[in-house]
């Protein structure tokens, strides 16, 4: 009897237990619902700042191709960007200006959403297609590799072809293998020739996406048919068909510069295999690095085992058209350069994603096929844990760690912020890392402040004063490691620093995306001073717009201030005139020390010079003769308690500095 009700505890354990045929769908089902959560929480990075400018591009595109008025940035020839991107923005930019939403930022925002949705649906079709190359298990690897890769979730968050055409070519795959199974689903090669169309409207490059179709009929009709010269001839129509027809998409479809870009490639560019095996390299880097080794462990593992099981089904087939797909899609993405051969530089793994992932097919496979052949022993064990550990350990911290520093406003961000909230319009100049921070096609939205940018090399190659007088400029943002590496480094470029006036150093801590950079006025203030209000806050200058005001005058300063730390109360100043025998004051003027929206307990950066706007008073026009003083104070609003004031000549504190000393002579 125990003997019988242990066989049936574990008949029923074996029954309960995960199985990847059995539970296929629910495991992949949970995979996806991981993956989407990632993305849901980084679906709407950065905006309204563009940090993929081809979003803000093909808003612009799509604006034009619907005869709206664009008011801003160049005039974007229709044809720059595939069709299928263009009409995608005409229906998405209706949609939110019917709401209400009319920005840039509100189209790409919903089309993010669209591309969330679309590239859940490609999870499904690709753990769909690694199930039909090697069984369940490898569909729900390739599931867990869609869902769980930074790469992968990197690329696919953003409103751009790739973010479409890469669930459209796992789409193309998956009906072209399984039109594999029988002669009467030739209909699914030919959706899958359509989808490859569809691919190629989204997305130039892909345009051999239309192969996988195309080889399923020719296995079908070689396999199906009786082999003959009518069969040949069939074949060879078909090809002639499938030849005519990408030609006809290359010089109707495609734009002037993009046919030349065609031609370059089938004259050129399409036969340099170091550049083919250059992207080849760089596509299989994508993967993780510790993804080879494992596999490679499972190989021992299963040389270990001796006593083999029945093997995972495999469909050779479907493993010969991912492989070809693999190679073809990184022949194509090294063949065309629409930046000449300079693009060799510029490979983005938005543009071997398509080659990785069908690596990942083959290794999802082969770790399946690997596993099937193991016993259900400690082997098999140890070899079963290695997945969730391979998933957990390895996949998801990259993912997670992308997700975390996506949920941080990146530089670009962070300037315009704090440059709109600080600083008057002006004219400032720029280098190339950061002119994209001013550049207006990126940063002229609602609500921006207006910069007039200059964009140079090196800010040495004109005098800093021809900077201020010849080209009217007032800033400087400087990429930080050329502050840091030449101008901090060299005796000319410390020289010039010393000159201007530093305002902000936007660099780490925290640690955030895009460039670091450094702020200044290219002129510093009139009057430095050295003196301190508390603990934390010093007032290290002023300028006097009326140095030697009259009865009936306008008195103007403007102060700047430093924190060495941030305040635990936000303070007012007060500036006073007064009799130097008597306190109460004849005019003054309070307020914030600095601009509206920066109160003292926002002053946290030791090294951020913070500029006020110009206060004002006017002197009262009986006033008598005689000395009188302008002081300044710093108090808590609240409670009308004065911070104490300490000088550079180290005197005793007071509560309010003597700025400023007049004389009014008698008439």
């Amino acid at each position: 009897m125990r003997v019988e009700a242990m066989r049936r505890a574990a008949s029923n354990a074996r029954a309960l237990s995960l199985q990847p045929e059995r539970h296929f769908w629910l495991i992949v089902g949970l995979i996806i619902f991981g993956g989407l959560v990632l993305r849901v929480l980084v679906h709407d990075f950065g905006l309204p700042w563009f940090e993929e400018v081809d979003e803000l591009r093909i808003w612009f595109t799509g604006r034009i191709a619907r005869d709206m008025p664009v008011v801003m940035g160049p005039k974007y020839d229709p044809g720059s960007y595939p069709p299928l991107n263009i009409w995608l923005h005409r229906l998405a930019q209706p949609f939110a200006e019917a709401q209400g939403r009319p920005l840039a930022v509100d189209a790409v925002l919903d089309l993010r959403r669209f591309m969330l949705l679309f590239n859940t649906l490609g999870a499904i079709w690709f753990a769909m297609l690694g199930r039909r190359c090697g069984g369940a298990l490898a569909g729900i690897i390739a599931a867990a590799l869609w869902a769980f890769d930074a790469d992968v979730l990197e690329v696919m968050i953003y409103a751009i072809g790739e973010s479409l055409v890469i669930p459209l070519l796992m789409l193309s795959v998956l009906l072209a293998a399984k039109s594999l199974d029988s002669p009467r689903r030739w209909w699914l090669a030919l959706a899958s020739m359509a989808l490859g169309l569809l691919c190629f409207l989204a997305e130039y490059r892909l345009l051999v996406a239309i192969v996988p179709g195309f080889a399923a009929l020719v296995w079908q009709a070689w396999r199906h048919y009786r082999p003959g010269w009518r069969l040949v001839l069939l074949l060879s129509g078909a090809s002639l068909v499938l030849g005519i027809t990408a030609g006809i998409l290359i010089l109707e479809r495609l734009p002037a510069r993009f046919q030349t870009h065609a031609q370059e490639a089938l004259s050129t560019y399409l036969w340099d295999m170091d550049a083919f095996f250059l992207f080849l390299e760089r596509s299989l880097q994508l993967a993780h690095p510790l993804t080879l080794p494992l596999v490679l462990l499972l190989v021992l593992l299963a040389l270990r085992d001796r006593a083999a099981r029945a093997a995972a089904p495999l469909s050779i087939p479907a493993l010969l058209m991912v492989t070809v797909i693999m190679f073809l899609t990184t022949w194509a993405t090294s063949s065309i350069r629409p930046y000449g051969p300079d693009s060799l530089e510029r490979i983005w793994p938005r543009h071997l994603l398509p080659a990785t992932l069908m690596l990942y097919l083959l290794l999802a496979t082969t770790v399946a096929q690997l596993l099937s052949n193991l016993r259900q022993t400690r082997i098999r064990r140890i070899a079963q844990a290695l997945l969730p550990a391979y998933a957990l350990l390895l996949l998801l911290p990259p993912a997670l760690r992308l997700v975390q520093d996506y949920r941080v406003l990146p530089w670009p961000v962070i300037v315009r912020n704090w440059v709109d909230d600080n600083l008057e319009s002006s004219n400032i100049l720029v280098y190339q890392p950061t002119e994209r921070f001013f550049n207006p096609v990126r940063s002229r939205m609602p609500h921006r402040v207006w910069f007039n940018w200059w964009k140079v090399d090196d800010i040495r190659e004109k005098p800093l004063q021809a900077w201020i007088d010849d080209y009217h400029l007032t800033w400087a943002l400087i990429p930080a490691t050329i502050h840091d590496n030449q101008l901090s480094n060299d005796a000319e470029g410390q020289a010039l620093l010393a000159q201007m006036l530093l305002i902000r150093e936007f660099t780490a801590p925290p640690q955030r995306r895009d460039n670091e950079s450094v702020l200044y006025r290219l002129w510093r203030m009139q009057h430095e001073t050295d003196v301190r209000f508390g603990e934390h806050i010093r007032l290290s200058g002023y300028d006097l717009h009326t140095p030697d005001p009259r009865p009936g005058d306008e008195f103007s300063v403007t102060l700047y201030w430093n924190a060495s730390s941030a305040p635990a109360e936000n303070y007012s100043f007060f500036l006073h005139l007064g009799a130097l025998d008597d306190p109460r004051p004849l005019a003054q003027v309070d307020g914030n020390p600095a601009v509206p929206a920066r109160l003292t307990r926002t002053w946290e950066r030791p090294e951020e010079t913070l500029i006020s706007p110009r206060f004002f008073f006017t002197l009262p026009e009986d006033l008598p003769p005689g000395d009188y003083r302008v002081t300044l104070g710093l108090y808590n609003f609240r409670t009308g308690e004065r911070l104490p004031v300490r000088d550079e000549t180290d005197a005793p504190p007071g509560d309010a500095w003597e700025l400023l000393r007049l004389s009014i002579p008698g008439s």
